[in-house]
């Protein structure tokens, strides 16, 4: 029996007027839900979390399974699927089992008997997040999605996590926030996207792009970005974001201030064209779940949001096959325990829909489980995929037969994008012999490439079968979506040989594909291939610049010793440029990483956050002051404002550009920025710090930094002193008391 206050509750929900909404579960049978995974027949399973965000008190958590038994829109079964677990945040539900996520660890719960009571539990992941002895839950490791490909993405928040090992020994570490992937039977742990902040679940299409709403700060405020993941993507926290934004992929937007919580991708019968097939986010800050209309724009998406739910203090969502939207609450909860009566489930549904009988998947024959894949509901397809999968493992079905099924669907002129993706994906995680062989003939077809190339990336016997040649074909594609996939298959089914076709991607015309590139060269270790785009003079400067952003990532003595012998006899501005910089973001590498959280308020100078010598920095340094030593004033402030981007001590040649500063202002901007970062201020650079605030050209950045610098002259009682001995034309025009007192 639903209790009075769900009267109270549902005052608090608002939809569309396309659908209609129920209080589905209320406290305390059903209380501080963090996250939820809806079957494919509507069955939930509910996250439960009494510790809230912030509290670390053991055996607060669980997990419930909740049922609506007689179709009346409100659950009258709750059982306690896993009566006691710490932390349960992301959960995925498939056939018999949970996949939970619940640090340090991901477990799969298993319930043969079909009781609601998992009976058996083996860990899949260890060490993918934090124990309550060093953490609480929040900025840790959070939802779980699984994607038509057969991966469970993970995404982990800005805690990050210091060793993370699979079922097949495959260890991981991930400093900060992003996606990281599995198979479900623990083994391929990877990394699939990162420099996020702390996102908590990540909404997988049908054609497997991944969306998920942030919560960053690292450009001054506390936004809510929507970032696109592809695959091998690094979007910039904290590092990046700032001072090195080309290196990056950006958000698709920008949305001011929040508190991103839980996504979901939906795409089902019944739910109206303007809000279907798209993903939805939640905001818990806001109180809303937004949906995202998306527009292709080449390799990725123009997004737009609208308000679609109100939820209070929302935190998640799912959607069933029945195309019921379940929507969780935290409404009454606080950081920490406050007592049984908080949060409820709200149930979403289209006004008039009457969804299509649900099959018995376990009973349909093979053709018929094949035909579920041209099912317009995303969730059926992913149910009959998973069903063909477990039931020719285990000999029920002839794997034979299913192929060949598969293949006519794939190629069949009516199906659908979404039931070619499905059935393709469905061939790549056969487990039998030449699959690979026949995904790789079938690659010949254009519509058929992108997602026969995911397919063949995701298999493990793929390396040494696909021929260099057909990957040439792709890379060389005029469909940048062919492109980009070719590329992110590049390194795992040819290896390192792919190298001298990847680099003509460098320049190529689509930012997510020479990202994808950059980071495809970084993998295959490709220093050789990368010298041979800067030696050729035929090489257009998009393609010299990025093979210089594969090098600088590459931290070895023959990349320095490459890079120098390069600027030793080059002349020619721009690409002495290039190299210079390279050489700077080569000078340091980042520190071994011991456990420390950056907190909530990092660092974001870049592009180290804890940036350390290594081997290579003694010559690198040379290099530069070698250069510097017979620079002109152009290259010489260009060596200087690069030298305090990356963060690297001038030392001599600091005080080299100070004497030459006294009769070349252009080396002024380069001298304030060196040092308003410095400890301490030379007395020989003060009258020009001086001649630098008050120049009446003077940009207001270089304005503040030679302020800045000038503070460090004085002690904490006397910088005011300084300020008023400026002219007022400098307070007006510097936007900065706060900046000042801030240092």
């Amino acid at each position: 029996m639903i209790p009075a206050t769900a009267a109270a509750d549902l005052k608090e929900v608002r939809v569309p007027s396309e659908f209609e909404v129920t209080i589905f579960a209320t406290p305390p049978a059903v209380n501080y839900p963090v996250f939820v995974a809806a079957s494919t027949d509507g069955t939930l399973y509910v996250s439960s979390d009494g510790n809230g965000s912030l509290d670390r008190k053991p055996h607060l958590g669980r997990v419930l399974r909740v049922r609506d038994t007689n179709g009346d829109g409100q659950a009258d079964e709750v059982k306690a699927f896993v009566a006691d677990v710490d932390s349960p945040r992301g959960l995925v539900w498939d056939h018999d089992r949970l996949y939970l996520l619940h640090s340090p660890d991901v477990s799969v719960f298993v319930d043969a008997d079909g009781d609601g009571v998992a009976e058996e539990r083996r860990t899949l992941v260890k060490g993918i997040g934090w124990t309550f002895k060093e953490r609480p839950a929040d900025h840790g490791s959070n939802g779980l999605t699984l994607g038509i490909d057969g991966w469970l993405y993970a995404a982990i928040g800005d805690f990050g996590f210091m060793e993370a090992v699979g079922t097949d020994g495959r260890k991981l570490q991930m400093r900060g926030g992003g996606v990281v992937r599995f198979r479900p039977d623990g083994s391929g742990l990877e990394t699939w996207a990162e420099g996020t902040r702390n996102i908590l679940e990540v909404a997988m299409s049908p054609m497997l792009d991944g969306f998920t709403r942030d919560n960053t700060n690292d450009g001054g405020g506390w936004d809510i970005r929507l970032h696109h993941f592809s695959g091998l993507t690094d979007h910039g926290y904290p590092r990046l974001f700032k001072n090195f934004g080309d290196e990056i992929i950006q958000p698709l937007a920008d949305y001011g201030g929040g508190s991103g919580c839980g996504a979901a991708w939906i795409g089902e019968p019944g739910i109206p064209d303007r809000w279907n097939n798209a993903p939805l986010t939640a905001d818990w800050g806001r109180d809303w779940i937004y949906h995202h209309g998306l527009t292709r724009k080449g390799t990725t998406f123009v997004a737009s949001q609208e308000e679609f739910i109100r939820l209070p203090r929302v935190t998640d969502l799912d959607v069933d096959g029945n195309g019921a939207i379940y929507a969780a609450s935290w409404i009454g909860a606080s950081f920490a325990w406050v007592g049984p009566e908080v949060g409820f489930i709200a149930k979403v549904t289209p006004k008039g829909h009457r969804p299509e009988p649900m099959p018995d998947f376990g009973s349909l024959n093979a053709g018929a489980l094949v035909k579920q894949l041209e099912s317009t509901s995303h969730r059926r397809r992913l149910e009959a995929q998973r069903t063909l999968l477990r039931r020719v493992d285990s000999g029920e079905l002839d794997g034979k037969k299913v192929m060949g099924l598969l293949r006519n669907t794939a190629t069949g002129k009516m199906s659908s994008g979404a039931t070619k993706a499905a059935a393709l994906a469905t061939l790549g995680q056969m487990n039998l012999p030449g699959v690979a062989a026949r995904l790789a003939r079938m690659s010949q077809e254009t519509e058929l490439a992108p997602a026969i190339l995911r397919a063949l990336a995701s298999r493990r016997d793929t390396m040494g079968t696909v021929s260099i040649d057909l990957l040439k074909r792709h890379l060389a594609s005029t469909d940048p979506k062919i492109r980009l996939e070719a590329v992110n298959a590049a390194v795992r089914v040819t290896g390192p040989t792919s190298a001298s076709a990847l680099v003509r991607l460098l320049d190529d015309s689509d930012s997510l594909v020479v990202h994808a590139t950059v980071r495809a060269l970084v993998e295959a270790q490709s220093i050789s291939p990368c010298f041979t785009v800067l030696d050729d003079r035929r090489s257009s400067s998009g393609a010299r610049i990025n093979a210089l952003k594969a090098l600088q990532r590459l931290h070895q003595m023959s990349v320095v010793e490459g890079l120098i012998r390069r600027l030793e006899s080059e002349s020619e501005v721009t690409r002495r440029a290039g190299i210079l910089t390279t050489l700077c973001r080569l000078h340091f590498q980042e520190g071994v990483w011991k456990g420390d959280s950056w907190g909530t308020r990092p660092d974001t100078r870049g592009p180290y956050y804890q940036p350390e010598t290594w081997s290579g920095t003694v010559a690198i340094m040379t290099a530069l002051r070698g250069s510097l030593n017979c620079a002109d004033s152009t290259e010489a402030a260009f060596i200087g404002r690069e030298m305090s981007r990356h963060r690297i001590p001038a030392g001599d040649a600091l005080a080299q550009l100070i004497r030459r500063a006294v009769t070349e202002a252009s080396l002024l901007p380069a001298i304030a920025a060196q040092l308003s970062e410095a400890e301490e201020v030379p007395a020989a650079a003060v009258p020009l710090l001086i001649r630098t605030a008050t120049g009446a050209d003077t940009l207001d950045a270089t304005r503040v930094q030679a302020v800045i610098a000038l503070i460090k002259t004085v002690d904490a009682s006397g910088w005011r002193a300084v300020l008023e001995a400026l002219p007022k034309a400098v307070h007006s025009r510097v936007d900065g008391k706060n900046q000042f007192q801030r240092r």
